[in-house]
């Protein structure tokens, strides 16, 4: 049986597209293995949003190469789309996909070993079609985790100065709403709690008079889903339909919302249509709406332009916002984007400054968010095992109750991060956890109730 490993960089929206080629090649009868083992192919999903993730894509292809000289080596993704000449000549690339022809891939793989393997049956270039869980259930589950991504929507036409996608994900479109929910039901029948509804716009959604909220609402309905939660949306799509299906039981209290600037003057540079303070006035509309309320939010520094008054501003937004969890990206300059060519370029140690500024002033939000909750319970979907001793600060490191008794990690339907004394069998689950206390990086600690039956 032929094996393929894969790496997956960037989004959601990849996740879900490598975990499609996954499906379609198993029930072609390839066998995965992981990525840093031998295999017959690798599969490596690139993206593009900064040069960080550029570097970290050629360095995967070429671990790739140097794990089995004779695979068969495919990249797609953004970096394959936008920068196809480049990819074919890291030394044993065999075939470079852009995004638009992603779905082609289990058969071109499978073409390819018919012809290198006669023991390979040239008939499963036949199964190998990029299909939804929902085509393949009978076949090849998808992997049990806790979460899982389902993309409806892709492609981007918003052209933010500093932004990549639009062109290496060009094609606006939402898949069919009757498409997903029978994608839902399927993951639903294969163990799945939460759903993660993904998109490059996610909240552009349309599918013919069926909007964002319509989706929701649909979704909510499925029997069997405990949770629904939403990945990245941008500020000017969130509004009072969206903010009214959020307050289903289903739906988790959880919104990212990009702020990418507090500064109105680099606001507009960026091409980001709303002010510092409609973002502000915004956040305040969730709280109201969704008490409890988790807000996530991704911000930019050292954009060109970006005086020292400019990132105070920011600094400022971001403590008024008070978010309960915060990514902070240095600006990069990418190719095709009207940013890179602009005047007043910011050195690279005055954005590693005020990154690492903004990353305590984000600790400390989200230390402050979570340690609302201390003394209340949450309902936590519970993922992992914490190796104990290595969990530094978790109360639950002492000695463990009884046997079965097991530290663990999840997230709350609010997204923080909460590590807790629990018990065997409930990976998986979702289950109440009591808070006792809160860390300096903002994770809960807390535990379950009756732990020793």
């Amino acid at each position: 049986m032929p094996t393929v490993a894969y790496y997956t960089l960037g989004c959601k929206v990849n996740q879900y597209e490598t975990e499609q080629i996954r499906v379609a090649l198993e029930n072609a009868g390839f066998q995965t293995v992981p990525f840093g083992s031998k295999a017959d192919v690798y599969v490596i999903n690139t993206c593009t949003v900064t040069k960080a993730a550029d570097a970290k894509s050629r360095a995967a292809v070429r671990k790739a190469g140097r794990l089995n000289r004779d695979a068969f080596i495919v990249v797609t993704g953004c970096y394959a789309e936008l920068e196809p000449e480049t990819v074919s000549r890291i030394d044993r690339v065999d075939l470079v996909v852009g995004n638009r022809e992603k779905e082609n891939i289990p058969k071109l793989i499978v073409a390819n070993f018919s012809s290198r393997n006669s023991q390979y049956r040239e008939s499963a270039a036949n199964e190998a079609g990029f299909a939804s869980v929902s085509q393949t259930a009978d076949r090849v589950r998808p992997r049990i985790r806790t979460r899982a991504i389902v993309k409806v929507q892709d492609g981007c036409d918003h052209f933010c100065t500093y932004c990549v996608v639009p062109f290496a994900r060009p094609d606006v479109q939402s898949r069919p709403l009757v498409e997903i929910i029978d994608e839902v039901k399927a993951l639903v029948d294969c163990g799945y709690k939460e759903i993660v509804l993904a998109g490059i716009r996610l909240g552009s959604y349309e599918a013919g008079k069926s909007r964002l909220p319509d989706l929701i609402a649909e979704v909510a309905g499925v029997a069997g889903v405990e949770r629904i939660r939403l990945s990245s949306i941008e500020p000017w799509e969130v509004d009072d339909l969206l903010l009214d299906v959020m307050r289903l039981p289903k739906v988790c209290r959880h919104l990212h919302i990009p702020l990418q600037s507090g500064d109105d003057t680099i606001l507009a540079r960026m091409n980001r249509p709303y002010s510092a303070e409609q973002y502000l006035s915004l956040v305040n509309l969730i709280r109201e709406k969704i008490p409890g309320v988790g807000i996530t939010t991704d911000v930019m520094v050292g954009f060109p332009g970006e005086s020292e008054l400019a990132f105070e501003n920011t600094c400022e937004v971001v403590w008024r916002a008070q978010f309960s969890r915060l990514h902070v990206f240095r600006y990069s300059v990418r190719p095709r984007t009207l940013a890179s060519s602009m005047p007043d370029q910011i050195p690279e140690r005055a954005k590693t400054q005020r990154a690492a500024k903004l990353i305590n002033i984000g600790r400390e939000s989200a230390k402050s968010f979570a340690q609302n909750w201390i003394g209340r319970t949450l309902d936590v979907l519970a993922e992992t095992r914490v190796a104990v001793g290595k969990d530094e600060k978790t109360s639950c490191a002492k000695m463990l109750p009884c046997e079965g008794a097991m530290v663990l990690k999840g997230f709350s339907d609010n997204y923080i991060e909460v590590h807790f004394l629990g018990r065997s069998g409930v990976t998986g689950k979702i289950v109440p956890v009591r808070i006792l206390d809160v860390d300096d990086l903002g994770r809960a600690i807390g535990e379950m109730e009756k732990i020793c039956s």
